[in-house]
């Protein structure tokens, strides 16, 4: 009890205060400053200790002071020496406030503090508002016990906001084994002096990765390993991390798009969803998960599992945040440093807004992609025929560009073939549009069978179709027309009861005209045979 008692309050003297006849004349200091600023009972019971002491002296008396406060109980023994009568008075801690004497110090003097075990019976309160607060405040009383088990139940540090008449109080629970201490802080007003200068670095890490998020946003980089390097490189300049990772859902797996281990870039890491590790603990509950200790921790059936050999064996600070998308969980990010207890409270804020920041980040990317998508559909609208999937003319001055400067420079031609239904007026009038559509249809699906993915079928207007072919000639341009016009000598359409034929014109450039000049003469040449057939 003697050293807990010296370890706690910094004092190489016995814990304890000393009077003669009754009158004090020695004092452990601190236990005098907190005396003096209690109710005046607690100086009442010193006295009724004492006197009764000094009433039966060499017997040993007791007096157990309260299970909540922060001593735990008086204990005083009476001597006579001559005509004085000297009584010691010794005071014992709570055992609860010495267990956990180095996580509370800091914070006792200034927040609310609370330390429960597992059968949710408080051992310390150092404020009296708490020790009121199930009757003053059930709900919340009910809710800061909730936040108690939880902590207790997975060995992890769980945050919450309690609302208490007007003010809003972040509830921190660190567990220890079977108990947990419960630190209160006011949100309503400004930091502890010793944490602004972290803060204001975290605060300036804030501003610029969140001008360094949308400035990539900007200019439209959506590249979710950009963006990971980006916050990993921000955030080690103030927070020590050992492993960062941003992982997504795709399918039954979550990949990590972006990681770093120790220094060294990992990428590509797929996890089953049903693999028990932490990240799918963070997904499965949404919520963010901060484990001090994973040697300790204890939310079976999951547990922490390496992602590299051998990362198991060593204790982790692990942090886990769900990303959500529309109220829908896309993916996960961690931060991970070895050993226990290695995140602050600040740290663990900014590693929330982080959260933010990549969910921000995750809605653009969206938002882009779905644009994207828009832009290549209406795009393949706009260069591919609806009805015969041919491409249009449209398409047809961007697709001959890329080959027009190497013909010019380096030599080389293009056969145009130029197409038309014979007496298709006559099939439209005589059996409906319908029909016509169809022959249109399946003369283009045709066209593309019997050509090659480099050649281009352009659906040129109306009954007109334009062939492409590239690195051909007149002679061999003429042979894909004859397959072309034996193929389609076989073709049975519904409704239709005469053979479908077509007249063809063909002629070659090879950088001596324009283009616009080729396809007049393959124009010419296509009614030249159509005249022909017409005879």
């Amino acid at each position: 009890m003697k050293d807990a008692f010296i370890w706690l309050c910094k004092e190489n003297i016995l814990p304890c205060a000393v009077f003669e006849n009754g009158l004090e004349i020695q004092v452990n200091q601190l236990f005098k400053s907190y005396i003096s600023s209690q109710q005046i009972t607690l100086q009442e019971e010193i006295n009724s200790v004492v006197k009764q002491s000094m009433r039966r002296l060499g017997a040993t008396i007791t007096h157990f002071v309260d299970q909540c406060d922060l001593w735990q109980s008086l204990t005083s023994i009476s001597m006579k020496d001559g005509k004085s009568v000297y009584t010691l008075l010794v005071v014992e801690p709570n055992r609860a406030v010495v267990r956990h004497a180095q996580t509370i110090m800091q914070d006792m003097s200034v927040s609310p503090v609370l330390i429960l075990n597992k059968q949710m019976t408080v051992l310390y309160c150092n404020k009296m508002e708490l020790r009121q607060l199930p009757e003053t405040h059930p709900q919340e009383w009910q809710k800061l016990l909730k936040i108690a088990k939880t902590s207790i139940e997975s060995q992890c540090v769980c945050q919450d906001d309690l609302s208490i008449d007007g003010r809003v109080l972040r509830v921190t629970a660190k567990p220890q084994n079977d108990e947990v201490v419960m630190i209160l802080r006011d949100k309503t007003v400004e930091k502890l002096a010793q944490d602004r200068y972290e803060q204001l670095r975290v605060a300036g890490t804030r501003f610029t990765l969140m001008e360094n998020i949308l400035d990539l946003l900007g200019r439209g980089e959506t590249d979710l390993e950009r963006i990971g390097a980006q916050i990993y490189e921000e955030v080690k300049n103030i927070v020590p991390i050992d492993v960062f990772y941003l992982a997504l859902i795709e399918g039954d797996e979550l990949i990590i798009r972006y990681g770093v281990y120790y220094g060294e870039k990992v990428t590509d890491i797929k996890i089953k969803r049903g693999y028990t590790g932490l990240s799918n603990y963070v997904i499965d509950t949404g919520k963010f998960t901060y484990i001090p200790n994973t040697r300790t921790m204890r939310i079976a059936p999951y547990r922490a599992k390496a992602l590299v050999t051998g990362e198991t064996k060593r204790v982790w600070s692990y942090v886990g945040i769900p990303l959500r998308v529309d109220e829908k969980i896309v993916g996960t990010i961690s931060f991970q440093r070895q050993g226990a207890n290695a995140f602050s409270v600040t740290h663990l804020a900014l590693f929330e807004l982080i959260g933010k920041q990549i969910t921000i980040a995750l809605k653009m990317k969206m938002l882009v992609d779905e644009l994207k998508n828009e832009r290549s559909k209406y795009r393949e609208i706009a260069i591919r025929d609806s009805l015969t999937e041919c491409y249009t003319r449209y398409y047809l001055a961007e697709y001959f560009a890329k080959f027009q400067g190497i013909i010019e420079r380096k030599g080389g031609q293009i056969c145009f073939v130029m197409i038309d239904v014979d007496n298709f007026k006559q099939i439209n009038d005589r059996y409906g549009h319908a029909v016509g559509d169809k022959v249109l249809k399946e003369l283009g699906y045709l066209l593309l069978q019997s050509t090659r993915k480099m050649d281009l079928v352009v659906r040129y207007g109306g009954d007109e179709f334009l062939l492409m072919l590239l690195d051909m000639d007149l002679k061999s341009g003429k042979k894909v027309m004859e397959r072309v016009s034996k193929k389609l000598s076989e073709l049975k359409i519904p409704d239709l009861d005469e053979e479908i034929t077509f007249s063809y014109g063909m002629a070659v450039y090879d950088g001596s005209k324009t283009l616009d000049e080729v396809l007049k003469i393959a124009d010419k040449n296509m009614y030249k045979m159509k005249r022909g057939k017409n005879r």
